[in-house]
């Protein structure tokens, strides 16, 4: 159901706009002659329309219009005016009303057709605000979960450079988040209104590099059969995210070199000189330093693009941050999965903590999203393990005498085979005293 406010101290204009509108199921009038009223009710009511005169005794449409934008940005608004006013009409469109209608009414179609498209462009504020929270709530910093002093650190330093437009190299192992953190910092930003465009420069073949990141004109080659922007068009204004950007052609990386340096692009096909204004960062989960060692990546490329680096670490070395992560993929896979699953189980946290995760925090996800699709209870617990996680799972783990005591069997037996069973020999060489190998050879070979 739409709600429109429709303000004005004529009580004609207020009927007006009601007979109008009556016959339209899914629009509600509500009738003000008090534009004081109106603003009051905005909270309580949260009109979709705000239609109101510029001139009224109380206050001016203008005035009613600068609150509603500052304070209620998503609301449409439109301006009655009268021809003789049609100068505070142009100068109210400027300051943010969508549009304005004339009075006396005299064409209701174009009235008419006014307000829909009003209502229309209060449904995409809407639904921009609504992708936007969607958004935040997807990619913000807030959902880079993080205990460890690691990665506390990388959010405090994602903080200090987000609204600064130098280059990051975001370095890490594969599944580690490289990309979550991009976008963090994109949502940081002051580019955060305008596009966040991830590429995967693995993915790409060297013949459609330059095509794919420059666009082309229309007969530029055989199959261009109209213009096309590249990404670094598309990304204008906003963030442009390379990943594996190891996995580029030395060619390729002079042209980003020259971008770098000189923020303008060429269409394939064209002479035209385009001006880009985008942020760069790029990831990667090789050694730069050893890929420039080694002739496969440009220096100078290399240091244009490591102006910050971020080294995200992994996994395995960020323990702490696991009991966290798993309790938010698993709300996170209740919830989408309808499940009902309130407590995680001390094997299933047992299980992670020993597990290497040479997969990082990607492996992570996948398994509790598996783990949760499969759980029928109320508790998270590991039989639902993939077969090659649960065998690892399963073993056992020996007490520590009992672990210690192996080894120094195992020890004893190879220094005797070392020193041809001489005694004296393998005393010296383990460094202990004669006596002490003859109690542990008792101990262990002569029961």
């Amino acid at each position: 159901m739409k709600r429109i406010f429709v303000i004005d101290d004529e009580r004609y204009t207020l009927d007006f706009f009601e007979a109008l509108l009556m016959d339209d199921e899914d629009i509600v009038v509500y009738k003000y002659d008090s534009p004081l009223k109106a603003l009051n009710d905005i909270d309580k009511i949260y009109p979709d329309l705000v239609i109101t005169d510029i001139l009224m005794p109380e206050m001016d449409g203008l005035g009613v219009l600068e609150f509603i934008v500052k304070n209620y940005p998503d609301i449409t608004v439109i301006l009655i005016t009268a021809y003789a006013s049609i100068e505070k009409a142009v100068e109210a469109i400027k300051k943010g009303a969508f549009d304005f209608i004339t009075k006396p009414f005299e064409d209701l179609e174009e009235v008419t057709v006014r307000i829909k498209k009003a209502l229309e462009n209060s449904q995409l504020k809407t639904e921009l605000k609504t992708l936007q929270e969607n958004i935040k709530e997807v990619y913000g910093i807030e959902n880079i979960v993080a205990k460890s002093k690691q990665m506390l650190d990388i959010l405090s330093l994602i903080k200090k450079i987000a609204r600064i437009n130098s280059n990051v190299l975001i370095t890490g192992e594969s599944g580690t988040g490289k990309e979550l953190i991009a976008r963090a910092i994109h949502s940081l930003s002051d580019r955060k209104s305008n596009r966040f465009l991830p590429v995967n420069c693995a993915a790409i073949p060297e013949n459609l590099y330059e095509s794919l990141f420059f666009g082309y004109e229309k007969g530029a080659f055989t199959g261009a059969y109209t213009n096309k922007k590249g990404y670094f068009e598309e990304a204008n204004g906003g963030t442009i995210f390379l990943d594996e950007i190891a996995e580029t052609s030395l060619n390729f990386q002079a042209k980003l070199l020259r971008v770098i340096q000189e923020r303008t692009i060429k269409r394939l096909g064209s002479s035209d000189i385009i001006n880009v204004d985008i942020r760069i960062i790029a990831a990667t989960n090789k050694n730069l330093k050893e890929e420039v060692a080694k002739g496969n990546f440009r220096e100078d490329l290399y240091y244009r693009l490591n102006v910050i680096n971020i080294e995200v670490p992994p996994l395995r070395e960020r323990k702490e941050d696991i009991p966290y992560l798993v309790e938010y993929f698993m709300k996170k896979y209740s919830k989408e999965f309808s499940k009902d699953i309130k407590k995680i189980s001390s094997e299933f946290y047992k299980f992670c903590y020993e597990y290497e995760w040479p997969g990082n925090v990607r492996e992570l996800e996948n398994i509790i999203e598996r783990c949760v699709a499969l759980e029928d209870g109320e508790v998270l617990t590991d039989k639902y393990l993939p077969n090659e996680l649960s065998q690892i799972k399963t073993k056992e783990v020996k007490p520590y005498k009992l672990a210690k005591e192996e080894f120094e069997k195992e020890y004893i037996k190879n220094l005797l085979m070392i020193t041809g069973n001489s005694m004296s020999e393998a005393a010296k060489l383990a460094g202990i005293d004669i006596s002490t190998l003859h109690r542990k050879v008792q101990k262990y070979f002569k029961k």
